[in-house]
């Protein structure tokens, strides 16, 4: 049989998978996660976002139109 880790697994459906050919896919994708992830984007997950600070429109502050 040939070896899995060469296998195109990109056409065959995620329900019509072997439990090894899922065992290999996922085995890629951590592979793929620890090769483009940085160190800067892997310290902010699970952070919530920072609230933007809103400015109320106030129409005398802006110019007069002619």
């Amino acid at each position: 049989m040939e070896d899995i880790r060469h296998r195109d697994l990109s056409e065959i459906p995620e329900s019509e998978m072997t439990p090894e050919e899922r065992l290999e896919l996922k085995r890629r994708f951590d592979e793929f996660v620890g090769l483009v992830r940085r160190p800067a984007v892997a310290s902010s997950l699970g952070k919530a976002p920072g609230q933007k600070s809103t400015q109320r429109w106030d129409p005398a502050t802006m110019g007069k139109r002619s």
